[in-house]
């Protein structure tokens, strides 16, 4: 089957292309931009990628697969519309030719899903359950992002945002999960959900899809998870517990973080960094354990876990000052991985650079919770045009406002103190790097 991808080059439908390249199909794709990696990995996969969306990429193909950047108005999707190309989701495709022979592991909430995806498939990779999956980013070393292998079991990201133009019910729902895992719920994506009752009720619709024999793996100190489980759940629940040792798997704190399960305790390796990345790997764990894989097998697999790209990635070091790349982009993800880099780098003069471009941090959803999450940082350089922003931050003697990335190298060169520097944005900060080298 001719096959062609309109917004190819993003995480999650770069992921769809090599799935269907896998399968056999002779695949296509087109966005306005294709930058690495994800550049090189299709490349990689031979899947052509055309710059810009035109109407003869489109005529001879047998189905398009439409992201959701895609929408009404764009000429080559109202030529599809006109002339009844067949067209479907990037979700529906993998559903209908991938998930629906798998038992689908699925990875929820609102932070924390590519982190602990990537835990779980290095888990069980170790442990030679060889599985299918599909992360919404990169793992660091040789491990891709996306395979399709014989398995029973598809590991997934599961993302609540909305599918497609002609679509707007959550990627997730399409999934069928068996074991889902729910980190944590928190209000995001203002784009599309009007309050955190409309994300609740979203989860909730995931959760009426499970079956009876199914597994939900919950963080039952979450207070919105605990109003979702409420509401009913049909299917065996496994709770995480992070403040005493109620649930099925504890995290201890301490100056080093154990693990308790059935009343045995573990040790946790001590490489990772933030509290929430422990509490992330206690949530892989808890998948394991539901694969009947032991847990000190788990937790040795876990030594040689080498974290994601972009998720308290570190980069090197520039002049004795420590780089950090992170991905976090709301409030209590910016708080944890401040504490993070902190509580790893303690008493060292932190430089928090921070991009603030989200839909929601544009539309103002966070404005009120932003400065406290912040506030841990010695200091903080934000880059925004925002005139909304710039007035919010304008009083504060911590932070200072930027225009442009070009400018950070400048700021750098007459603050030059730092320590470490920590990175957070949503997007490439492949420039912000060269500027901080100073290439």
């Amino acid at each position: 089957m001719k096959i062609h991808i309109l917004g190819i080059a993003g995480t999650f439908m770069s992921g769809i292309a090599i799935l269907a390249k896998q399968k056999g199909h002779d695949v296509t794709g087109s966005d306005l931009a294709n930058y690495d990696p994800i550049k090189s990995v299709l490349e990689k996969n031979n899947i052509n990628v055309i710059i810009g969306h035109r109407i003869k990429d489109v005529k001879d193909k047998d189905l398009i697969i439409i992201g959701n950047v895609m929408s009404r108005g764009i000429t080559v999707v109202e030529y599809i519309l006109k002339n009844k190309i067949n067209f479907t989701s990037g979700p529906k495709w993998l559903y209908e030719n991938i998930l629906k022979d798998k038992k689908v592991i699925a990875v929820s909430g609102t932070h924390g899903k590519t982190t602990t995806t990537s835990m779980i498939v290095h888990i069980m990779n170790k442990n030679k359950l060889n599985p299918s999956y599909l992360i919404g980013g990169d793992p660091v070393g040789n491990t891709p992002s996306v395979k399709l292998t014989k398995s029973e079991y598809f590991v997934i990201e599961a993302d609540e945002y909305d599918t497609a133009f002609f679509d707007k019910q959550s990627k997730f729902m399409h999934y069928s999960p068996y074991i889902l895992l729910i980190n944590n719920i928190e209000f995001d994506h203002a784009d599309i959900f009007q309050d955190i009752g409309d994300i609740i009720r979203t989860f909730h619709n995931l959760i009426r899809l499970i079956p009876s024999d199914g597994k939900v793996i919950i963080n039952k100190n979450d207070s919105n998870i605990k109003k979702l489980i409420k509401i009913g759940c049909w299917s065996k629940i496994i709770t995480i517990d992070e403040k005493k040792t109620n649930g099925d798997l504890n995290l201890i704190k301490g100056k080093k973080y154990t693990l308790s399960v059935k009343n045995k305790r573990y040790k946790l390796p001590g490489h990772m960094i933030g509290e929430h990345n422990y509490l992330n790997a206690t949530a892989a764990i808890a998948v394991g354990c539901q694969l009947k894989i032991n847990v000190n097998k788990q937790i040795n697999s876990l030594e040689t876990f080498r974290g994601v790209q972009k998720r308290m990635e570190y980069i090197g070091q520039v002049n004795g000052t420590k780089i950090y790349d992170d991905f976090a982009h709301h409030p209590t993800a910016i708080k944890l991985s401040i504490e993070g880099i902190m509580s790893k780098h303690k008493n060292q003069k932190l430089l928090t650079i921070f991009l603030p471009n989200s839909n929601s941090m544009n539309l103002g959803t966070h404005d009120s919770k932003l400065l406290s999450s912040l506030n841990k940082s010695r200091d903080v350089l934000i880059v925004t045009k925002s005139k909304r922003l710039k007035k919010l931050l304008e009083n504060n003697i911590k932070i200072s406002v930027i225009e442009s990335q070009s400018q950070i190298g400048h700021y750098l060169q007459n603050n030059n103190e730092y320590d470490t520097i920590l990175i957070l944005s949503n997007k490439s900060t492949k420039d912000i790097i060269k500027s901080i080298r100073n290439e």
